[in-house]
């Protein structure tokens, strides 16, 4: 998996396009488990820390295999992205999603 797909699967996880509902707090955890698979904890360690991993336990063998697979250089830019989707106001919103979605060729590009 890479990062554009991680980053989509991660934000459409945690949305409610119908509704224009995103739940920031949790990106902000998968963000703080990524800076701890990238410093080399298992899933099993921030498991363990529950004020973490509540509520995205759903996601964590992702983000693990992707930050133990990937440079930290990488990992560093997903979390950086992450982070910028969470600042942006609910119109942006999904339109960097719609945009994401373009470029994996998730959607039909409009010619």
């Amino acid at each position: 998996m890479n990062s554009f797909e991680l980053f989509l699967d991660i934000v459409l996880t945690f949305s409610d396009l119908k509704w224009s509902q995103f739940r920031d707090d949790l990106v902000v955890k998968c963000m703080k488990a990524l800076r701890k698979f990238r410093d080399g904890r298992s899933v099993g360690e921030v498991l363990a820390d529950k004020k973490l991993s509540s509520e995205i336990e759903g996601v964590l063998e992702k983000l693990h295999s992707f930050a133990s697979s990937v440079p930290k250089e990488e990992v560093n830019r997903l979390i950086d992205a992450l982070g910028m989707f969470t600042k942006a106001p609910a119109p942006c919103k999904t339109k960097i999603i719609s945009i994401v979605e373009t470029m994996l060729g998730r959607v039909e590009a409009k010619g």
